[in-house]
């Protein structure tokens, strides 16, 4: 086994890093305290191939692997969460390109996803469900040319700004993936929801009133396409873990920093075991969280089933952070609640990731369903 990162993944990873510190570091305060998204970094982002890293170069990707993507949005995360958000999402959108659209569509939409010049949002949750299929109420009629759409779909990140959205509804009875660009006539958006953590996502609803597509909007075929939500959800699951560790990276480098300044009777409170022994915790629920992570990205690599491997580094990772964060504010006492202090918004940031892409209990029983017996 070869536990170290290639010189090429290094390399990408010190670039990011400078890069976040210098470009993503001043639109904290536009996202977390606005919620709201920054516009003006798209083009950045999309110079650093920040939107596509495992696609294809032909269709503006970087060529690269999910371990990149990985370590990319670990990076940003440390820096701001949220933005690492809007990145995911526009690779879990390509994703469904990538495996199942046709070359008509990868240019149409994909490309212009990978340079920064559409923004793409990823629909499933309603307000009726979030994890069963079976419930889902949003469907897709099909009318002489064309498919009419109705529904509502809830929680959709980069909603407020998205130019295209994948819609899964149910067509002939049958779970299908819709393209729908978001000018068409009876699409509307719902109001940005003010949430507790990862704010400047600009999360909303989605509605379709009689929304009509062209049929060539159809993407990888009619039904069947619960297989396609649970491939794309591994995807998640992994930039969501990937999330938590440059969290968690960013509460143990506050944690350090505070303790070495603030003082008790005439010494740095770093020196006191009680916080020896929270960092410490910290430090190891941070490696052991990175490495599981690490390993989850290159199985994806590898092209291997990743449904219970995924979930376990899901369930792992987000109750992780959530405990590292609140040890890192701890360190910092009573000033780990002020607003002036990062860790307030990092602890924020960190417990929503118990909730996204399936809650903690989805994943446990995600795995205890594929335990051998």
């Amino acid at each position: 086994m070869n536990f170290n990162l290639t010189e090429q993944q290094e390399a990408f990873r010190k670039q990011v890093r400078r890069f976040a510190e210098k470009e993503i570091a001043p639109l904290v305060d536009i996202m977390d305290k606005n919620n709201t998204f920054p516009q003006e970094i798209r083009p950045k982002l999309a110079a650093m191939h920040m939107y596509g890293i495992p696609w294809e170069p032909k269709y503006g990707g970087a060529g690269s692997d999910h371990v990149s993507l990985t370590l990319a949005l670990e990076e940003l995360a440390r820096v701001i969460a949220p933005l690492s958000m809007h990145v995911q999402c526009q690779h879990t959108v390509g994703d469904r390109f990538v495996k199942l659209g046709t070359a008509e569509q990868k240019q149409e939409i994909l490309a212009p996803i990978c340079a920064g010049k559409k923004v793409g949002c990823f629909c499933f949750t309603e307000p009726d469900t979030g994890s069963n299929p079976k419930m889902i109420k949003t469907t897709a009629v099909e009318q002489g040319d064309s498919y009419v759409l109705n529904g509502t779909k809830r929680f959709v990140t980069n909603g407020r700004f998205a130019d295209v959205a994948l819609i899964f509804a149910k067509l002939e009875g049958d779970i299908s993936i819709l393209i729908v660009e978001t000018d068409r006539e009876g699409f509307s958006r719902g109001p940005k929801m003010d949430k507790l953590g990862l704010r400047g996502t600009e999360l909303c609803d989605l509605i379709m009133d009689n929304v009509r597509i062209p049929k060539k909007n159809l993407l990888g075929g009619k039904g069947g396409k619960f297989d396609a939500l649970k491939d794309a959800m591994t995807l998640g699951k992994l930039c969501l873990s990937a999330h938590c560790v440059g969290l968690m990276k960013a509460a143990l480098e506050e944690a350090i920093k505070y303790s070495m300044h603030r003082m008790h009777f005439d010494e740095p409170i770093f020196d006191l075991q009680a916080i020896h022994w929270l960092l410490a915790e910290m430090a190891s629920r941070l490696e052991a969280s990175r490495w599981l992570t690490y390993r989850a990205a290159f199985l994806k690599d590898q092209g291997v089933s990743t449904i219970k491997d995924m979930a376990i580094t899901k369930l792992f990772t987000t109750q992780t952070a959530v405990d590292v964060c609140r040890w890192g504010m701890q360190v910092h006492g009573a000033y780990g609640i002020s607003k002036e202090y990062k860790i307030e918004r990092i602890f924020r940031d960190a417990k929503m990731y118990e909730l996204l892409e399936g809650t903690s209990e989805i994943q446990r029983e995600l795995i205890a369903k594929r335990l051998p017996r």
